[in-house]
């Protein structure tokens, strides 16, 4: 299927590259020429496209920004603000004074990611440009068209951090209610940079939260931050809760903070979980944020177990969107139960019907098994644990096996156990069995487990073990106890594989599974690959520059920049500039009933032609909905299921934009800068920390909530929505 997707896609490609190695086709001509019709592309804008696709600033020059044809200085600020290198640093300020607001808001957004180095000059640039701006600039609402540049430069300010911006978003707090609400935003972004506020924001987000027409993102740098104080902590609960209460937009940012105040936000969490009028989102966001504070949140959590769910969960039940909030709670709970064992033992003997639906008999396995898993502690043959799932060849089981496994120490018939499933056909309970080396360095085993790994062809296999040797260079070693602060010592077995392994991933286009074997070899200071590492420093792939540059410094360069390379010639973007301009629903018929997404290419037009092309050549049919957070995200698009596969394509450039994920959001799924491929996200709540990051490519259609992982998308197509 793959093999005739790539042929049919030859002639486009070619086209493509043609279309970007025409000779005259510059985008440094001042074009007095209207903007065309979509699908019409006027030779200078293909050409600025053509420069985006490969990240070579040097082909845009100032001469496109002052164009007199509006769409040609969109086009060249859209550009530089996706290179965002150092000559697009020079030229956004004149993005960033344009009159037209799009093109003010590109400016600014690329300046929010081309200011490492120069963020005192930039800031200042920011923030005399918003003293220029209305002050009741209107806030950007619509995904077709981007006209909020203050949006914009509050992101831009928080991304670049420093003293004088937070003092300038601080001030902003008490402004016109669109340019506070990206102040609040933004502060969340400058807690992500630098990991704090100073006093005098907190007090002003709280007072903003507080006030009779709260700003509904005050409370969301809270979400960001790992340490309060206790009287902020003491009023962000007392906030948190009333937000909440009153069902107040912002409430889902308060969920959020109450993780962060301590054992009685921890409590009010846990009561959170038994109130049936909230939400089943935030309910699942709630239990997610108790999942993060580790064995100190399990009494709240099992309190609320014991008083929410029920022995038999109806099969309605299971198959609505409560399912999510029900399935977090069961997944973040851990042994010793904190609670009467009735309810777990019916929920490990759930009955499993003949005319069970696929998607039914998944969710009852997996709640089956995790229930199983929690009542067998740490003894690997429990009879409900081995009973769970009736199948003979059962993953769900397996895995939850092999959970229990990790419990206890890796030895005598534990150890044989493990690594059984450590070289499972299964590369999904393999991935789980190498994650358990870690934390487990009793296994003598452990570098024979992590060459065979390196060895595999699935993607996952290879970048789980890659991971392992990252974060623990010992375990490549035969020496058991080996000291994680003296120089590595790998068996020549692992240092042997790493070569095939890093040649494997870069014919599949892989850029993630490269980057992590990148960090491997500097972990474990393989010097015989120091060309392989070299190759990725020059690389038109920012990714894999930003990896080398790092195992580098580990090989002994420590002043070693990757920040050079030759611009890509765009043959991989996957099709013509002028493919698809018309927005399509993509329709999925899934396991559960039909799914919809509207592709809209007005900003990620080579990521929307991608997914067509995929969709309308069978890519997508039978694959499963591979990963799903409750309240967060849902995820598709990888054939293998566990995330780290695609289309084997070259991958996407990133055509990321300013616009916010809102719930239902889509998105393509990255591991890096310039790392997209097949697989797409929807978002299921408000992430402001995702905006910015990833390419938005439309909206997702109801019943996204009601989706579980493993569900299986049965057949995708795709028609073109009606203007």
């Amino acid at each position: 299927m793959r093999g005739r997707l790539v042929y049919r896609a030859l002639p486009v490609l070619l086209a493509w590259q043609s279309a970007c190695q025409t000779p005259g086709s510059d985008p440094r001509t001042h074009s007095a020429a209207p903007a065309r019709a979509a699908g019409a592309l006027s030779a200078t804008r293909k050409a600025l496209l053509c420069a985006e696709q490969r990240r070579d600033s040097s082909a845009i020059g100032s001469e496109a920004l002052s164009s007199r044809d509006v769409a040609v200085r969109r086009d060249a600020a859209r550009a530089l603000a996706r290179i965002a290198d150092a000559r697009a640093a020079e030229l956004l300020p004149l993005a960033l004074t344009d009159e037209d607001p799009e093109v003010s808001t590109w400016g600014a957004y690329g300046l929010g990611y081309a200011c490492r180095g120069r963020e005192a000059k930039i800031v200042r640039a920011l923030a005399a440009r918003a003293a220029s701006l209305p002050m009741a600039s209107a806030p950007g609402t619509s995904k077709a068209s981007l006209f909020s540049p203050i949006e914009a430069i509050s992101d831009a300010l928080g991304r670049c951090g420093g003293t004088e911006a937070e003092a300038t978003l601080r001030a902003w707090l008490r402004g016109p209610p669109s340019r506070a609400e990206a102040a609040a935003l933004a502060l969340g972004r400058l807690v992500e940079r630098s990991g704090r506020l100073e006093d005098a924001s907190l007090v002003g987000l709280l007072d903003a939260a507080d006030r009779a027409e709260a700003l509904q993102n005050a409370l969301y740098p809270f979400t960001r931050l790992a340490q309060l104080n206790g009287s902020t902590s003491e009023r962000l609960l007392s906030l948190g809760l009333k937000l909440i209460s009153n069902r107040a937009p912002g409430a889902e940012f308060a969920v959020r903070a109450l993780g962060h105040t301590g054992d009685a936000g921890s409590a009010a969490l846990g009561k959170l979980l038994g109130d049936a009028t909230v939400s089943s989102a935030l309910r699942a966001q709630a239990v997610r944020e108790l999942a993060t504070q580790g064995s100190a949140a399990q009494r709240p959590l099992w309190a609320a177990f014991d008083g929410t769910v029920s022995q038999g969960p109806s099969d309605a039940e299971l198959l609505s969107d409560s399912y999510g909030a029900f399935s977090a709670l069961l997944d973040a709970l851990q042994p010793p139960a904190l609670s009467a064992g009735v309810k777990l033992h019916a929920l490990a003997q759930l009955t499993l019907g003949n005319g069970d639906s696929a998607s039914l008999s998944r969710r009852k396995v997996h709640v089956r098994c995790t229930s199983a898993a929690l009542i067998a502690g740490a003894d690997y043959q429990n009879a409900h644990l081995l009973a769970c799932d009736p199948a003979l060849d059962s993953p769900a089981r397996e895995l939850a096996v092999l959970a229990v496994l990790g419990r206890g120490k890796l030895s005598g018939r534990r150890k044989q156990a493990y690594l059984q499933r450590a070289s499972s056909p299964n590369a999904a309970l393999r991935e789980a069995a190498l994650e358990l080396l870690g934390p487990h360095a009793e296994l003598a085993e452990a570098y024979r487990v992590l060459a065979d790994a390196l060895a595999a062809k699935e993607l996952g296999v290879v970048a789980s073990a890659a991971r392992v040797l990252s974060g623990y260079p010992e375990r490549a070693g035969r020496v058991l106890g080996a000291d994680a602060h003296d120089a590595p010592k790998p068996d020549p077995s692992v240092v042997q594989a790493l070569a095939p392994a890093y040649a494997a991933a870069g014919q599949r286009h892989s850029v993630e599974v490269q980057s992590l074997l990148l960090d491997a070899i500097g972990a474990l200071q393989v010097l015989n690959m120091k060309d392989a590492v070299n190759g990725a420093c020059s690389s038109d792939n920012p990714t894999l520059r930003e990896h080398a540059e790092r195992t580098l410094h580990l090989l002994g360069e420590q002043s070693r920049r990757c920040d050079q390379f030759v611009p890509g010639t765009g043959t991989g973007t996957g099709t013509a500039p002028d493919a698809v301009t018309e927005r399509e629903l993509l329709t999925l018929e899934t396991e559960t009933g039909n799914l919809t997404i509207t592709l809209d290419p007005a900003l990620a037009p080579m990521a929307v032609a991608r997914v067509t092309a995929l969709a309308k050549a069978g890519f997508y049919d039978g694959l499963s909905v591979h990963r799903v957070v409750p309240g967060f995200v849902a995820q598709f698009g990888d054939p293998r299921g566990d995330g780290y596969g695609g289309d084997d394509q070259a991958p996407l450039r990133c055509e990321t934009s300013p616009l916010a994920f809102l719930t239902g959001g889509v998105g393509v799924a990255l591991s890096g800068r310039d790392t997209g491929s097949s697989q797409l996200f929807v978002t299921l709540g408000r992430y402001p920390h995702l905006d910015g990051q990833y390419a938005w490519v439309g909206q997702a259609g109801p019943g996204w909530n009601q989706i579980a992982a493993g569900d299986r998308i049965l057949h995708a197509r795709v028609a073109t929505v009606p203007r």
